[in-house]
């Protein structure tokens, strides 16, 4: 690990009160490796969508489900069969899949399987997140760092991923934002800086912010900067209906990520 990267950790991730934190294994869990070598080659003169679905708390099943939800939709409506893979926590595996290393070593390998300068970088984030803007990574096998944005932007930009979407999943997520945003990437999250998000309990089958985005507006249409916009509105829309307090998520895009979108876009015509 860089000497940069480290100094980041140590500034920006929270660290837990009993114990050092751990990075995660140096090495993928088997399954993650034989997820990474099966993933579909890029096409050259297509524009493919890889996406990596991490869902970080594992103590209970919600964004176990989540994942399973997300991934789905992906592989279904987006095109990313093939291209597509989890890292998720439960405490039902001895180990945690998704760790701030298993992070990097997945999106490394990922960048290496894809055209970096083509193709579509789908990072899907669902946990609970903190005020201080640190996204959780839990398992009963250890404590674990969590994700902050000033990492998660260090581990993008080394993997050499041009063109990003990233949906984070979570309380107080649009505290990401002001780190992640580039003119090449769209960052779709559940809530504002200050405010929580919903559906993340253990009787949830999935995130309310994800339940709007993919069960309800993709499957309206495959365009994602439309589905981003319905589903802030049908989160609005609910929350008004029910009395709750507005999570207003948020959407940041810029102008290079929006284009190579339309592009992306045009090839499901006719579907």
């Amino acid at each position: 690990m860089s000497f940069r990267i480290a100094t980041l950790l140590l500034a920006f991730v929270a660290a837990a009160t009993d114990g050092a934190p751990s990075l995660g294994d140096e090495a993928l869990p088997p399954a993650i490796q034989n997820a990474v070598a099966q993933l579909a080659p890029q096409r050259p003169g297509v524009i493919d969508l890889y996406a990596l679905i991490v869902a970080g708390d594992g103590e209970g099943d919600v964004f176990r489900r989540e994942a399973d939800a997300v991934r789905q939709v992906l592989d279904e409506r987006l095109g990313a069969k093939g291209r597509s893979l989890a890292l998720v926590n439960h405490r039902s595996a001895p180990r945690p899949e998704a760790t701030l290393k298993s992070i990097e070593l997945v999106l490394n390998a990922v960048a290496q399987r894809m055209d970096v300068a083509e193709d579509i970088l789908f990072l899907h984030l669902t946990s609970h997140g903190a005020a201080n803007h640190v996204l959780v990574l839990k398992h009963p096998a250890g404590e674990l760092y969590g994700v902050s944005p000033q990492y998660l932007r260090t581990l993008l930009d080394r993997s050499g991923v041009r063109h990003r979407v990233l949906v984070i999943s979570g309380c107080y997520t649009g505290g990401f934002i002001p780190q992640l945003a580039t003119v090449d990437t769209m960052i779709l999250t559940a809530a504002n800086s200050v405010r929580q998000s919903y559906g993340c309990g253990n009787d949830s089958e999935i995130t309310e912010y994800s339940r709007a985005l993919y069960l309800k507006a993709l499957q309206r249409t495959r365009s994602l900067r439309e589905a981003a916009g319905i589903a802030v509105q049908l989160v609005h829309e609910n929350e008004r209906a029910s009395k709750t307090e507005h999570s207003y998520p948020q959407v940041r895009s810029g102008l290079a990520i929006e284009e190579r979108l339309r592009l992306f876009e045009r090839q499901f015509r006719g579907y």
